[in-house]
């Protein structure tokens, strides 16, 4: 059991294998054993090291300060930091090793390179703030689905938009979503995002709107330690760190009071930042969407909104129609919410026929949101698995009253059978795909429908 001990008498020994830098000097400071990697820091071979004695070495310059008479002193394991040649920094270690009775016989040593240790932190810094980016970046979208759900593009005008969102998908250029509220902005960049080269990045949505002008710099840029007063000790990443290699879609982009106008007009042109408390300039990669249902145009005329930034914004606009002038998307998402709410909620259940009529019928002054929220509505609240016309809240039945109203007074009967014609042909084509299915349904002949059509200008 005793051959498996190291015997200091050996001719080999395992201290002399290693290629870390170990000394041991005795009690009088001369040193005794070295390894293979002993003087490398120091700039001399390790045989010389050998019989001299460290207060010399560090009287020569050789290092400062010795680590021997520190341990015997203290007569403990003892860190500090020593300075060698050309102003290179070591870290080294004592360790007393104590004789029988109890008097220090031997010093320990071994030291690193400060600057592969700072490679090492710096490294480790890196990998923190990853996995913190990371760690806030699933905290974000734990409570936001970049599933593409509700994109529908049977109208024309979404066709178009589909279509030039597949020419610059793959081009890091800025798009600008404009539109009413709830025409489905959000969803589309989401879409946009989900379709480009950056779709295994994160996709970033910050509400320009939500977030209170005073804190906006820090939960935008993100912020140092104790930067303010109520910061977190170890600082925080801001949105433009989570959207390194990812997209960042600036919603209500409107809404900014011109301070932060400016600052976001320095960050989208520079690319780079500094936290809120910090020194360090951090550049940012991402692809920029932004969007609003303010008129930016008329905003830059009465100087709420800058010039700069929008032509910074307005690269590719895309503008979103309301749901009330693309009936064709209407019907299609009517469906798409019946089939996907009622799998949602595990309720089977069919619209009536006149159901579907009168929605189309209706302002949609939500759009998109308002349509999802009173299927939701008609799909968990119905008794009966066929949804009807007496099921809608009561203020959907007056919207659709004031639809139907004809005006008699004052207009002649050709006046008033026009009127209603061109109300029939409107809900036609909000219902039928083509000229033929119109008019197999109104029984008259295709030509007829195609010229009727042109007469009202559908």
């Amino acid at each position: 059991m005793n051959s498996f001990f190291m015997d200091w008498n050996c001719e080999k020994e395992v201290i002399s294998s290693m290629e870390e830098d170990i000394m041991v000097t005795n009690s009088e400071g001369i040193i005794i054993k070295v390894s293979k990697g002993s003087g490398s820091h120091y700039g001399v071979d390790p045989e010389s090291l050998l019989g001299e004695s460290v207060y010399e070495l560090e009287r020569k310059g050789v290092f400062k300060p010795a680590i021997t008479p520190e341990v015997l002193k203290k007569k403990k394991k003892v860190i500090l930091v020593q300075k060698a040649g050309a102003g290179k920094k070591i870290l080294i270690t004592g360790i007393p090793v104590f004789n029988e009775t109890g008097k220090i016989e031997y010093i320990v040593s071994y030291s690193y390179d400060v600057s592969e240790l700072l490679v090492i932190k710096e490294y480790l810094n890196s990998v923190e703030e990853e996995m913190a980016r990371v760690k806030s970046e699933l905290d974000l979208l734990r409570n936001k689905s970049i599933k593409m759900d509700g994109i529908i593009a049977d109208s024309q005008a979404m066709k178009n938009i589909a279509d030039t969102i597949g020419r610059i998908r793959d081009v890091d250029v800025t798009v600008l979503l404009l539109g009413e509220s709830g025409v489905g902005k959000s969803a589309l960049a989401k879409w946009i995002h989900q379709n480009s080269n950056r779709k295994d990045g994160p996709f970033i949505e910050v509400n320009c709107s939500a977030i209170p002008e005073s804190i906006f710099e820090a939960e935008f840029f993100g912020y140092e330690g104790g930067a303010f007063t109520g910061a977190k000790n170890k600082g925080k990443m801001g949105f433009a760190d989570l959207a390194k290699d990812g997209t960042l879609f600036l919603d209500e982009i409107g809404e900014l009071s011109a301070h932060l106008q400016a600052k976001l007009l320095k960050f989208i042109q520079d690319k780079k930042f500094y936290r809120v408390g910090g020194t360090k300039l951090v550049n940012a990669d991402f692809r920029l969407l932004a969007a609003t249902n303010r008129d930016l145009e008329k905003a830059v005329e009465t100087k709420e909104f800058r010039q700069d930034l929008f032509f910074r914004l307005n690269v590719v606009p895309l503008k979103i129609p309301p749901l009330r002038e693309r009936k064709e998307d209407l019907i299609a998402l009517i469906h798409y919410f019946l089939h996907s709410i009622s799998k949602r909620h595990n309720r089977i259940r069919e619209l009536d026929k006149g159901l579907i009529e009168h929605l189309l019928q209706l302002e949609w002054k939500g759009n998109v949101r308002e349509l999802e929220n009173l299927m939701e509505r008609l799909i968990v609240t119905s008794r009966d698995w066929v949804i009807t016309k007496e099921d809608l809240p009561y203020e959907y039945h007056i919207q659709g009253k004031s639809e139907d109203f004809i005006q008699l007074e004052g207009q002649s009967l050709p006046a008033i059978l026009g009127e209603i014609e061109k109300k029939v042909l409107m809900n036609a084509k909000n219902r039928y795909r083509t000229t033929t299915e119109i008019a197999r349904a109104l029984g008259i002949s295709q030509p007829s429908v195609v010229r009727k059509l042109k007469k009202y200008d559908f």
